[in-house]
């Protein structure tokens, strides 16, 4: 058994053509694209972000006001403090009712966050858009035992 070899010629004949300068070129067309998509995935993560802390810092909120003896204002720094923790800190955090009886019945929290003060990269294509989280918790009121019909 005889293995014979042969060289391989170039089938082309003529001058190569000159491909220089060519990765510029696909660079300068495939970058803008990917740095579009890059930052855009970063902007959606942090709305994202501030979107589910907004949900679970108004829901704390509310837990620490649906306890007896709770005070309105204590429900708004802890929605306050977790927001602050991803680095939002303009926010509005309202309370319904303003002011917690023995007789209130439910208590709602809403935080409402601009986008456009908490963006990372492009607040001008938000359009002014405004977050709302809203948590709503019957309160924990023991009215006793009541004895017989």
């Amino acid at each position: 058994m005889k293995l014979t070899f042969t060289k391989r010629t170039n089938r082309r004949s003529g001058p190569t053509p000159c491909r220089r300068g060519v990765t510029i070129v696909e660079f300068a067309l495939v970058a803008p694209v990917f740095f579009i998509l890059l930052f855009g995935g970063i902007e959606f993560a942090t709305l994202s972000t501030i979107r589910a802390t907004s949900h679970n810092a108004a829901y704390e909120g509310a837990r620490k006001l649906v306890i007896p003896g709770a005070d309105v204002a204590v429900g708004i720094a802890e929605a306050e403090r977790i927001m602050s923790i991803i680095g939002v800190d303009t926010l509005a955090v309202t309370v319904t009712p303003n002011v917690i009886t023995h007789n209130t019945r439910e208590v709602t929290v809403s935080i409402s966050i601009p986008y456009d003060d908490n963006a990372v990269f492009v607040p001008m294509f938000t359009g002014g858009l405004i977050m709302v989280s809203s948590t709503t918790l019957a309160t924990e009121r023991y009215d006793g035992i009541v004895a017989g019909p």
